[in-house]
């Protein structure tokens, strides 16, 4: 299946894509339907994978969109920029998502500013699309990235994010490095352009022990980490661009005012939609919510509003050491 989202996050389009899916799902023909088919268009998305909205389609196109959004494969495009992923081959890694294309879309004046040759970092890579993103656009505009460099620490997060920006790199440098959970950042040199989008959800320590090292969706640390040390990380007139959720920027976002200058580049209201954190089926889960409807950001709509009944607010910053 192909996902594109237009440039400006106003619409999302659903194909059945190649012969394995139109000739081997559809029962169709590649001479007679063509190498894709259109299943669905979802204007102002805000999930990729939105279950409520594909849940108002008639009932007979709603089963088929169903049933490809939860196939492994699927190929990925915003703004002209495309990443194959298959959650079967990488189960550990999680495809781009929309706060994935809210941070290409808020980083194309940064790019369109950079300098010749520019270097990039992105730290927590993750699928790496953001990295590529970068990639792609600053050789689009005629100067191409002298090196990007990816850290994540996770490994299959890496092998996914390196296939896709070696197949794509041409001049550039592309290298990685594979950090460990609760390690600094350790990352030689400096970049013109620093890129994080963390995990940023937080949860009290009861639920895990004083450690709380296993929760896969939380960074608020590595965001701390780089609010005090991220100077370091950058070329001189560099910036360090990320995104800042509203569960953890109560906490976060004042570790950044107080030594960078601050813009925000983009804003995006969106669900919360992580089953272990809002099912409500284990006593973990209940407690993890109620958590967040205390003491962060978390809006809370009842009845739901487009199908969701937990919302937060992402923000995309690009941070300028004073």
């Amino acid at each position: 299946m192909r996902i594109t989202v237009d440039r400006e996050l106003t619409q999302l389009d659903a194909y059945a894509e190649g012969a394995e899916e139109i000739e081997g799902i559809l029962d169709g023909s590649l001479a007679d339907d063509g190498a894709r088919i259109h299943l669905a268009t979802f204007p102002d998305p805000v999930l990729v994978t939105d279950p409520w909205r594909i849940a108002q389609l008639p009932a007979a196109q709603r089963d088929v969109v169903s049933s490809f959004f939860g196939l492994p494969r699927r190929t990925l495009e915003y703004d002209a920029v495309t990443m194959d992923f298959d959650a079967s081959r990488h189960p550990r890694v999680w495809s781009p998502s929309i706060d994935t294309f809210l941070m290409c879309k808020a980083l194309a004046p940064v790019l369109d500013a950079a300098a010749p040759g520019a270097s990039v970092l992105e730290v927590g890579c993750g699928s790496g699309f953001i990295a590529l993103y970068a990639m792609e656009a600053l050789r689009r505009r005629g100067a191409p990235a002298s090196e990007v460099h990816v850290v994540d620490i996770e490994p299959q997060a890496l092998q996914v994010a390196l296939g896709a920006l070696e197949r794509a790199a041409d001049t550039t440098l592309v290298t990685a490095s594979l950090g460990r959970r609760g390690d600094a950042l350790r990352v030689r040199g400096r970049y013109d352009l620093v890129l994080m989008n963390p995990p940023y959800i937080r949860r009290p320590a009861d639920l895990v022990g004083a450690a709380h090292k296993d929760n896969p969706w939380e960074g608020v640390a590595l965001l701390r980490e780089l609010a005090e040390q991220g100077r370091k990380h950058l070329n001189p007139g560099g910036s360090l661009v990320l995104v800042m959720s509203s569960l953890c920027d109560g906490l976060a976002r004042p570790w950044f005012d107080a030594g960078w200058e601050v813009e925000t580049l983009a804003t995006l209201e969106v669900p919360l939609k992580v089953y272990a954190v809002t099912s409500g089926l284990t006593r973990k889960s209940r407690a993890w919510i109620s958590y967040l409807k205390a003491v962060e950001g978390l809006a809370v709509h009842e009845p739901p509003l487009r199908g969701y009944a937990t919302w937060q607010r992402l923000e995309i910053l690009r941070c300028r050491p004073r």
